[in-house]
C-alpha cells in the first residue's frame, strides 16, 4: 500500500480519468513536504506523466512571473529528484519536461535576470525588466497558457497527464501566484495536477490561503509540527534520564495523550490522586520537561512530544496505551467523533484485537455519516488488520463486512480502483464465509448509490459482472438481483442498450423466484431503467413498474432505495415533456434527501432542477442550486465517467454561456466532448458537441463549429442522442445566432426566422 496521503492517491486516479486537483502541502519547516512531492513526483513518472517543477526564491520573489520560468519548454527534470535547473537562470541546459513538451508561457521573456547586475547590463530581450518600456498587461497571460496547453490534450488518444510541482510556493512573486491560482481553476477539467508546498511559518502562507478559500477542488494536506531533531533527541534523553522513575511515567504519558492533557484525566489515567501527582510532576516541571497551565499539563516543546515517546520501552507503552483508553472510554461513555478515533488508536496500540476492532468500527461509521470518507477508509484499514484476533468462524464474514464498507468509502474518497478491489475481495470473502444472503445483499445496499454516481468504468462493469456469475452459480439470489440492477444501469449509461435490457430482464427473472419484499421493486426499477428512453408505450410501462417498485420498497422501509426510485420518476417525467411534474417532484424531495445525507440522489435533483430553471430561461435560484451543486461533487471526489459530473459540467458551460463567457463555456464542454476510452460518455458527449458546434457559429468561428458538425455525424454519437434531436442537426448554423453562444434548451424550437442573439439576451434581462 502507498505511503502517500489520501489526497494523492486521490489526484493520481483522476489523472488516469482525463481529470486534475490541486494539492496543497502546508507546514512549517523540515517537516517533511519536499518529501511528500517527491514521492508524488516518483509515482508520476511511473505512470508515464509529464512533469514541470517551479520553485520559489527570495532573490525572485520580486520579479514579476519570475518563479514560472520553469513552465517554458527547457529545464529537465533531474533524475536525482531534486528541484532542476534554477529558476530564471539563463545558462540552464534547455530540452523537455520528463515525458514530454510543456508549451512556454505566452509573452514571459527567457532573459529572467540572474543576479544583482545594473539593469542595462541585463537583456535587452526582457519585456518584464526592460526600463524603456512598460509591462504589458497580457503578460504571463494564464488563460492564453491555458489554451495553448489544452491543445496538447486533446486528439483521438487519452490524454498523457501533466503534473506542475511547486516547491518553495510562500517565495513566489504575486504575479507568479495569481497565474498559478487561476490555473488551478480549470485544472479539474483535464489530465493535471498542481501540488504546491507552503511555508506556514512564512506570511506568504497567507495569500495563499486567501486564493483558495472556499475552493472543493483543493485539498490540503496540514503538517502541524517539523520533524524531529537526532541532536535534540540526544538531549532529551539525558534530561529523561535524569528524573526519577515516577516522573518519567508521568512525562510518558502526557507524550502518548498528544503532549498536553487536563489534571483530571492525567490523575484518571495514572491512577493518583492530585497531591501524588503534583508531587510526580514537581521534578520534570523544574527540568523544564513539563509544565502546567490553567489546569492542563503539557510539554513546552511539539518536536519533544514524539521524542519522548520513543523513549518508553515498548512493552510497558504497550501497557499505557491500553490503560490510557480504559480511562478515556470510561470517562467519555458518550463520546465524540475525535474521542473515538483516540480511545480506538490507544486500543490499536496496545493490541491488534476485538477491542481496537470495536472502537476503530465504531469510528468509522460515524466518519461515513459525516462524510469524512478519507477518515473512513483510514480506519477502516486498521480495522481490517485486526479480524486475524476474530473467532475463527466468524473472520472472513467479519473482514467481508469490512472490506464492502471500505469499498464504499473509497468509492466515495475518490479512488475508485481501490474501491473495486475491496469489492471484488469482500464479495468473495462472504461468498467463502457461507454468509447468508439476505445479510450479503444488506451489506451491497449502501454501495449501490456510490457505484451510481461513480459511473459507468469498464473496469467496475468487469468486476460487477464476475461478481453477479458468482453469486448465480452459489445460488445468492438477493446478491445477484441487487449486482443485475447496477449492470443494467451502467449499461445503459454505456448506451449499450442491449445489454441494459438483457441484464434488467435477467433481475426480474430471478426476483420472481424470491419471497415477496424489495428484491421485486429493484427488479421493477432495473426493467423501468431499460425502457425509459423508450416509445410512449414503453415510458407509460415504466412508469407502472416505477409506482409498483415504490411500494414494494416503501413497506420494506429500504428508503434509500426507495428515493432511487423517485429520482427516475422524475427523470421519466423530463423525457415525456412533463417539466412541471418533474420539477414539482424534485423540490419536494430535496430536502428530504438532503437531511438523510444521500449525496448522489440530492446531486441528481438539484442538477434536474437547474437543468430545469435554465430551459425556462431563468436565473433566480440557479447560482444557489449550482453551488450547491459544486460542493456535492467535490464532498463525493467525483471524476470521469461519472454521468453526475458531466451533467455538473454541462450546466457550468450553459451558466457561462448565458453570462455571456462563451470561451469558459467552452472550456466546461469541450471537458466533456473530448472525454477518449473509459472517460467516455457517449448520451453527455453528443450533447456537448452540440452545444460546441452553436457556440462556435454563434462566435464566426464557422470552421471549428464544422468540426464538430462531422463529430455528430459519425453512427455511434448519432446514436447515443436523443429521439428527436436529429432533425435540427441540419440546422445547426442557422439556429446558432438566437442560441445564447449554445446555452439554449434542446432540442430547439425551428423557426423560420431564428431570434437574434441582442433579443435574446434583452429576453434574460426582462
Amino acid at each position: 500500500m502507498s505511503s502517500l496521503p489520501s489526497p494523492f492517491l486521490r489526484a493520481l486516479e483522476g489523472l488516469s480519468e482525463g481529470s486534475g486537483r490541486t494539492i496543497v502541502v502546508a507546514g512549517p519547516p523540515l517537516s517533511g513536504k519536499s518529501a511528500l512531492l517527491g514521492e508524488f513526483r516518483n509515482a508520476v513518472l511511473e505512470r508515464g506523466g509529464r512533469i514541470a517543477q517551479l520553485k520559489g526564491s527570495y532573490r525572485l520573489r520580486s520579479v514579476p512571473f519570475g518563479a514560472l520560468d520553469g513552465l517554458h519548454g527547457g529545464g529537465a527534470a533531474p533524475e536525482d529528484g531534486g528541484a532542476g535547473p534554477e529558476p530564471g537562470n539563463p545558462e540552464a541546459d534547455p530540452g523537455e519536461f520528463t515525458g514530454g513538451p510543456v508549451v512556454a508561457v505566452p509573452y514571459l521573456s527567457d532573459d529572467l535576470p540572474r543576479s544583482r547586475r545594473p539593469r542595462g547590463g541585463r537583456g535587452r530581450s526582457s519585456l518584464l525588466v526592460a526600463s524603456s518600456r512598460p509591462r504589458a498587461s497580457n503578460e504571463g497571460d494564464p488563460v492564453a497558457y491555458w489554451r495553448q496547453l489544452v491543445q496538447q490534450f486533446r486528439g483521438p488518444e487519452p490524454a498523457t497527464p501533466f503534473v506542475i510541482l511547486i516547491e518553495d510556493a510562500t517565495l513566489f512573486d504575486s504575479d507568479s501566484r495569481e497565474f498559478v491560482v487561476a490555473l488551478t481553476r480549470r485544472a479539474r477539467l483535464r489530465p493535471l495536477v498542481i501540488a504546491l508546498s507552503l511555508d506556514t511559518s512564512n506570511p506568504g502562507y497567507l495569500p495563499w490561503e486567501e486564493g483558495f478559500v472556499g475552493r472543493g477542488d483543493v485539498d490540503w494536506i496540514s503538517i502541524p509540527e517539523p520533524l524531529p531533531d537526532p541532536r535534540e533527541a540526544h538531549r532529551l534523553k539525558a534530561i529523561y534520564d535524569d528524573q526519577p522513575s515516577a516522573s518519567q511515567r508521568i512525562a510518558g504519558y502526557v507524550a502518548l495523550l498528544g503532549g498536553s492533557v487536563g489534571e483530571v484525566v492525567l490523575s484518571r489515567v495514572t491512577r493518583l490522586n492530585f497531591p501524588q501527582l503534583a508531587e510526580a510532576i514537581l521534578p520534570a516541571a523544574g527540568a523544564g520537561l513539563l509544565k502546567v497551565v490553567d489546569g492542563k499539563v503539557t510539554i513546552p516543546h511539539q518536536p519533544w512530544i514524539s521524542l519522548l515517546a520513543d523513549q518508553i520501552p515498548d512493552p510497558q507503552c504497550k501497557e499505557m496505551h491500553f490503560e490510557i483508553a480504559n480511562a478515556l472510554a470510561a470517562l467519555s461513555p458518550e463520546p465524540n467523533l475525535q474521542r473515538r478515533i483516540e480511545v480506538a488508536h490507544h486500543y490499536l496500540a496496545w493490541m491488534h484485537g476485538p477491542m481496537a476492532l470495536r472502537w476503530l468500527l465504531d469510528a468509522a461509521e460515524l466518519s461515513l455519516e459525516v462524510q469524512s470518507f478519507d477518515r473512513a477508509v483510514e480506519l477502516l484499514g486498521e480495522a481490517l488488520s485486526c479480524t486475524g484476533a476474530a473467532p475463527s468462524n466468524e473472520r472472513l464474514s467479519t473482514e467481508a463486512d469490512l472490506r464492502l464498507l471500505r469499498s464504499r468509502a473509497l468509492f466515495y474518497a475518490g479512488r475508485p480502483s481501490e474501491a473495486e478491489a475491496e469489492l471484488r475481495d469482500g464479495l468473495s470473502a462472504a461468498f467463502q464465509a457461507q454468509v447468508p444472503p439476505d445479510l450479503i445483499a444488506e451489506w451491497i445496499e449502501p454501495l449501490f448509490l456510490a457505484i451510481r454516481a461513480v459511473g459507468p468504468r469498464p473496469s467496475l462493469v468487469a468486476v460487477l459482472s464476475e461478481l453477479a456469475e458468482r453469486a448465480h452459480d452459489d445460488r445468492t439470489l438477493e446478491v445477484e438481483v441487487l449486482l443485475d440492477a447496477l449492470l443494467a444501469e451502467l449499461n445503459q449509461e454505456r448506451r449499450e442498450l442491449e445489454r441494459a435490457r438483457m441484464e434488467s430482464h435477467r433481475a426480474a427473472l430471478i426476483a420472481r423466484r424470491l419471497p415477496e419484499g424489495h428484491m421485486q421493486g429493484m427488479a421493477l426499477v432495473a426493467v423501468s431503467l431499460s425502457r425509459i428512453e423508450g416509445t410512449a408505450p414503453e415510458q407509460e410501462q415504466a412508469a407502472r413498474f416505477l409506482r409498483a417498485a415504490r411500494v414494494f420498497l416503501g413497506k420494506a422501509r429500504r428508503w434509500e432505495l426507495d428515493y432511487v426510485a423517485e429520482d427516475l420518476s422524475a427523470r421519466l417525467h423530463e423525457l415525456r415533456g412533463e417539466g412541471t411534474l418533474a420539477r414539482q417532484l424534485r423540490e419536494r424531495s430535496v430536502t428530504s434527501v438532503e437531511r438523510q445525507k444521500l449525496l448522489p440522489i440530492e446531486l441528481s435533483h438539484r442538477l434536474g432542477l437547474v437543468e430545469a430553471l435554465l430551459d425556462e430561461g431563468a436565473t433566480k435560484g440557479v447560482p444557489e442550486l449550482l453551488a450547491r451543486a459544486r460542493t456535492l461533487a467535490e464532498m463525493m471526489h467525483l471524476v470521469p465517467p461519472s454521468p453526475l459530473l458531466a451533467r455538473l459540467w454541462l450546466a457550468e458551460g450553459r451558466i457561462a454561456s448565458r453570462d455571456e463567457t462563451p470561451e469558459l463555456a467552452r472550456d466546461w464542454w469541450l471537458a466533456v466532448a473530448d472525454a477518449r476510452g473509459p472517460s467516455a460518455l457517449p448520451r453527455p458527449q453528443a450533447e456537448a458537441l452540440v452545444r460546441l458546434a452553436l457556440l462556435d457559429y454563434a462566435r464566426g468561428v464557422p470552421e471549428s463549429a464544422a468540426e464538430f458538425e462531422a463529430a455528430l455525424r459519425d453512427p455511434a454519437t448519432q446514436a447515443a442522442l436523443p429521439a428527436g434531436w436529429k432533425a435540427f442537426l441540419p440546422d445547426l448554423a442557422r439556429i446558432a445566432p438566437g442560441s445564447e453562444f449554445g446555452a439554449i434548451r434542446l432540442p430547439p424550437r425551428l423557426t423560420l426566422d431564428p431570434r437574434p442573439e441582442a433579443e435574446g439576451r434583452e429576453r434574460r434581462r426582462r
